[in-house]
């Protein structure tokens, strides 16, 4: 069970000082005083508890009483709770402002080692959330229930999920097919598989233990060759995964239809692909310059 913070520390996480803290949590049950009677008080220096009030009263935490006594009264915590939200959130559109105007970072296209399972299934489910068009999950039952409650939120917002899964498995709105014989994969590996790549611009493929808790093997890139490519193949071996599973059924007609409504490139609006192609094409110079022609 996770420990709660105590009064103190919940305010200074929120940015007072220990003597704020302090003097705020004094005044809190107090009748109103004034800093040199709650100096007195607490055993701090009077100056020290002055600066004190005078920051507590720019934050909201208190009010001063406008006469010669200037007595010192604190807040309700759920009033100074909504005033440091609303002081946060102005904050954070200015931070917003000032950080939009600068330069967007580089493209880092490298390929990450994941070393946690709990960075893993963060990153998918991050992934997933971020879905517009396309989310790809190939993933054993464990690790599939675990990233389910986000594949339902992408059906949700309708981007096309595809799922193969290696044990029965029903995702309303989405296109599962199940690997035939999956249990004998899912003993062979002997480990939970997870592997996502969504709108052909970012993949996780993870190989984890069978309670979820470890990392076998795992990595992350946002490479947008690299996600067209497992893009691309794992839509293959879902269509080829259904196709079997319908023949298998005695179902050549529903297996040549699947063939036929396989998602290649050409039908389908992926978001990576159409990136890297505006990426590798050589941009048009400037109207009205032109390009010198080499010497004779």
């Amino acid at each position: 069970m996770a420990m709660r913070d105590s009064p103190k520390d919940a305010l200074t996480s929120l940015g007072m000082n220990d003597l704020e803290a302090e003097v705020y949590l004094f005044l809190l049950p107090s009748e109103p005083m004034t800093a040199y009677r709650i100096g007195q008080s607490i055993g701090r220096p009077t100056a020290n508890v002055y600066k004190a009030v005078e920051s507590l009263a720019r934050r909201g935490a208190v009010v001063v009483e406008d006469g010669e006594q200037r007595t010192v009264r604190a807040v309700a915590p759920d009033d100074l709770a909504r005033q440091l939200e609303r002081d946060f959130r102005a904050s954070l559109d200015r931070a917003k402002s000032a950080l939009a105007e600068l330069p967007p970072p580089p493209v880092d296209e490298r390929v990450y080692r994941v070393e946690s399972a709990a960075r893993v299934f963060e990153r998918a489910f991050e992934m997933l959330k971020g879905a517009r068009r396309y989310a790809i999950v190939d993933a054993f039952p464990a690790a599939l229930a675990r990233v389910r409650p986000a594949l339902e939120a992408a059906v949700r917002r309708g981007a096309e999920v595809f799922v193969e899964a290696y044990a029965p498995f029903d995702l309303p709105g989405a296109h599962v097919a199940v690997f035939p014989d999956g249990e004998r994969s899912i003993e062979a590996w002997g480990s939970e598989q997870l592997n996502v790549v969504t709108d052909g611009k970012e993949l996780v493929a993870a190989l984890l233990t069978k309670d979820l808790a470890e990392v076998r093997q795992a990595i992350w890139t946002n490479s947008l060759y690299l996600a067209c490519l497992e893009h691309a193949g794992r839509l293959s071996e879902h269509t080829l995964v259904a196709m079997t599973a319908a023949l298998a059924q005695g179902k050549k007609d529903e297996a040549l239809r699947i063939l036929a409504d396989h998602p290649f490139f050409l039908r389908g609006d992926v978001p990576g692909q159409k990136l890297l192609a505006e990426r590798l094409t050589p941009r048009a110079p400037p109207k009205g310059r032109r390009s010198k022609k080499p010497s004779a």
